[in-house]
This record gives structure tokens, C-alpha cells and sequence, in this order.
């Protein structure tokens, strides 16, 4: 994985997406490849309460059992995103769609 901030998500070549070597755990993950950044949670201090967001680390990414899950959760969002399926901690996800 690159660790460029300024790539698109793209491995710069042939058209295939820069995917993270690995995940947190098993699960179907929402990635933002643009930002290379996960559908997760975090702490709003000024609200004073947990919101879904953009993530950067893997630990707080949302993991779904299922990939419809995954699919149903990233319908609205406008940033472009694809959905991530990892079998496991330590071992390579692959691109469900």
C-alpha cells in the first residue's frame, strides 16, 4: 500500500485500486480509496456523542457480517467508496464491489 496522500487511490499503473495490505479483523469494510479512509466511528466532543465518519485507522472502521450490510451503509454517502472484504486480521482483503 502507498503511502501517498496525494494519490486518487489508484496504484498509478494499471488501473487497479491501492487496497490496504490488511485489516482489524474479519468483516466487509466501507473504504474511501480517494482518502484512504474507513466508514467508522468517532467521538463528536461538540455534540457530545459517537457519529459515523471517516476513519483513517482500520481498529475504528465499521465491519459488517454481511456485504449487503456494508452496501446499505455507504448509499448516501457522496465520496466515492468501495467495499472491502477482509477474511482476517494480517491476511490481504479483497474488492467485494
Amino acid at each position: 500500500m502507498s503511502d501517498s496522500n496525494s494519490s486518487d487511490g489508484k496504484d498509478g499503473g494499471n488501473g487497479e485500486f491501492d487496497i490496504p495490505i490488511s485489516l482489524a479483523r474479519e468483516g466487509h469494510v466501507v473504504w474511501f480509496y480517494e482518502h484512504k479512509k474507513y466508514l467508522g466511528f468517532e467521538w463528536n466532543e461538540s455534540v457530545r456523542e459517537i457519529e459515523k465518519t471517516h476513519v483513517a485507522d482500520p481498529e475504528h472502521a465499521i465491519y459488517f457480517d454481511t456485504y449487503a450490510h456494508a452496501v446499505v451503509a455507504s448509499d448516501r454517502l457522496a465520496t466515492p467508496s468501495l467495499v472491502l472484504y477482509s477474511p482476517g486480521k494480517g491476511i490481504p482483503p479483497k474488492v467485494k464491489g
